[in-house]
């Protein structure tokens, strides 16, 4: 069934931010693969997510999770997504942006502190890894899936009664 609030034309004012969470997290799938296969890239020089069973199980899980997210995305801005109704796009991309930025946010706050006070040389690797690359990723997802959730909430209001 099409979604009530649909009209003829996508009135999606800016779908931008709904193909940057589709890319965010098509991207984040990639990378997740590729960690669970032993790649290195973007973690602390001799971690390997294999080797570390809890990591490598988040992982297993993450990648369907990100593929989701980024056909959410998706739908937030192409016409296909009106076939779902507007509480289940709303509710699952103010999920996502919730779960993005309720990671993130403590440890970008904390991120923020340390580098206020120029402790940023008493990190380990995996607390830089974790301060200034994994945790700001998060946030950025949060970020930009709040924001299309609101454009496409804006676009697509709840019919009026009569």
């Amino acid at each position: 069934m099409l979604d009530s609030s649909a009209t003829s034309t996508d009135r999606t004012t800016n779908p931008w931010f709904g193909y940057a969470t589709a890319v965010w997290a098509f991207a984040f799938a990639v990378l997740h693969v590729y960690w669970a296969f032993g790649g290195g890239w973007g973690l602390p020089s001799g971690f390997s997510v294999p080797d570390h069973t809890a990591l490598f199980v988040i992982d297993v899980i993450a990648v369907p999770l990100c593929l989701g997210g980024g056909v959410l995305g998706l739908a937030l801005v192409r016409p296909w997504g009106l076939r779902f109704p507007r509480w289940m796009r709303l509710a699952a991309a103010w999920a996502m942006a919730a779960l993005c930025l309720v990671h993130s946010v403590p440890t970008v706050v904390q991120a923020g502190l340390v580098l206020a006070r120029g402790e940023q040389e008493t990190l380990s690797v995996q607390e830089k890894f974790s301060f200034f690359g994994y945790e700001p990723y998060w946030f950025v997802g949060g970020v930009v899936v709040a924001i299309a959730a609101l454009l496409h909430q804006r676009a697509h209001p709840r019919r009026e009664a009569s």
